[in-house]
């Protein structure tokens, strides 16, 4: 379980940089990291932010199962 908790943990930092990234490309308008538009950064942030979402309701879904 605790294995499943930091690759949570690792998902959620990944797209906190994502969101980062995307607004440093908003905001310069540059093609930051070869990547054109910046919402292309803000839509792998939403999905890795669901994952880790689901991640975590499983963790404590398990945990009131013990």
């Amino acid at each position: 379980m605790k294995a499943i908790n930091w690759i949570s943990w690792g998902t959620g930092i990944v797209a906190a940089l994502f969101m980062l990234f995307g607004g440093i490309s908003f905001l310069f308008d540059t093609n930051f990291l070869g990547v054109n538009h910046a919402i292309n950064f803000f839509h792998m942030a939403n999905s890795l932010l669901l994952l880790t979402i689901c991640i975590q309701l499983h963790i404590n879904t398990c945990k009131k199962k013990d």
